[in-house]
């Protein structure tokens, strides 16, 4: 039966690998890889001498038409990214609702659990992570507000993640939010509880732990925990601390 297996590879440690996820790497006739070039690092670490195919969120309609097509024929696939677990904050998804489209029950589709950053940075946290929420990459401009505000709105944990060029802008903006909190809060104690009751107003709940994770699993993680202030200091003090991909964990 044609599968399609949804691997899981390291977040940074290459150590990090399953013995499964090297079997299927052997075993499949294709890897679509997101970097064919990032995906050979892994393959060549294992001594994995197999065909790799690029599949990413650029890829055109034609590539999709010809990985439908070799899983028409009963080939069998493996789906990797860079780093982590596919379909997570990326675009492996797409292809996967097209598999189901096309070939419904036809195709199996079999997941190869790995690492993923969202649990990885959730289990060192120290935050209480019976539920979470992960929201992925801040948009850059447009929606960008509405994002934090969500971020801030939320009861529970918040999990997104951030590039190295706007880690520090993204922390700042969550700094603002809460000062602007503190001081409406500030207002509402002012009021009676007369007024507040007959208009509905509550206070709102400030961010109190904030937990960012740098370069998770590599030579250089690092773990921020503390208050919005201090971490954007610690993290503005050194510019070593700039470098890499972030994980961050937004508490109540």
């Amino acid at each position: 039966m044609s599968t399609l297996y949804i691997v899981g590879t390291p977040i940074g440690n290459l150590e990090d690998i399953s013995l499964r996820a090297l079997r299927i790497l052997r075993e499949v006739d294709f890897i679509l890889c997101e970097d064919t070039r990032v995906t050979q690092g892994l393959l060549n670490r294992y001594e994995i001498k197999n065909k790799t195919i690029s599949f990413h969120q650029h890829s055109d309609e034609r590539k999709m038409e010809q990985v439908l097509g070799f899983l028409g024929e009963g080939k069998k696939l493996a789906l990797v990214t860079d780093a982590g677990t596919p379909g997570i904050s990326d675009p492996g998804g797409k292809l996967v609702q097209a598999v189901i489209n096309k070939y419904g029950e036809d195709v199996k589709i079999e997941s190869v659990p790995g690492p993923s950053a969202v649990t990885a940075a959730l289990s060192i946290s120290g935050l209480p992570t019976d539920n979470f929420l992960f929201m992925g990459f801040p948009p850059h401009k447009k929606g960008r507000q509405t994002f934090l505000e969500k971020i801030i709105d939320s009861s529970d944990p918040v999990v997104v993640y951030e590039s190295k060029h706007r880690i520090l802008k993204f922390l700042d903006e969550l700094n603002d939010l809460n000062r602007k909190i503190e001081k409406e809060n500030a207002a509402i104690d002012l009021m009676d509880d007369y007024a507040k009751k007959k208009k509905g107003i509550k206070k709102k709940q400030q961010v109190t732990s904030v937990v960012v994770c740098r370069e998770i699993s590599k030579m250089h993680e690092t773990v921020y925990r503390g208050n919005l202030d201090d971490i954007s200091k610690k993290i503005k003090d050194n510019k070593d601390d700039q470098r890499g991909e972030f994980v961050v964990i937004v508490g109540k």
